[in-house]
């Protein structure tokens, strides 16, 4: 009976590692698509938190752009939607967007 316990701890345990690999990484091609589309710019991953599903469906991807790799920009992918909700700071960045957004919180709206 432990060797079951065990063997379907590790099986779930081994398919939410592979589910959460391919989150990121679809998480990742998008956050990209999307920075490419609305800044004109190349985004590079650092970092990612995912926010559990009983709270939200969140992937915070952290990254930068090249040539200001001290400076985080950050992007909401919601991982069941399957898309980016915004970008959000530095500033500068922000208000690159196009098209412009009318937003006085520093996350841009579509």
């Amino acid at each position: 009976m432990a060797l079951v316990l065990v063997t379907v701890w590790l099986v779930g345990r081994y398919t939410s590692s592979i589910e959460k690999k391919e989150m990121v990484e679809t998480a990742t091609i998008l956050s990209q698509e999307y920075i490419k589309k609305y800044y004109n710019s190349e985004y590079i991953l650092k970092d990612y938190d995912i926010i559990h599903p009983s709270i939200s469906s969140t992937i915070f991807m952290y990254g930068y752009i090249e040539g200001h790799e001290g400076e985080t920009i950050t992007v909401a992918y919601n991982y069941r939607e399957k898309e980016v909700d915004y970008a959000k700071e530095p500033s500068w960045f922000i208000e690159t967007r196009k098209p412009k957004y009318s937003s006085s919180s520093g996350q841009d709206t579509q």
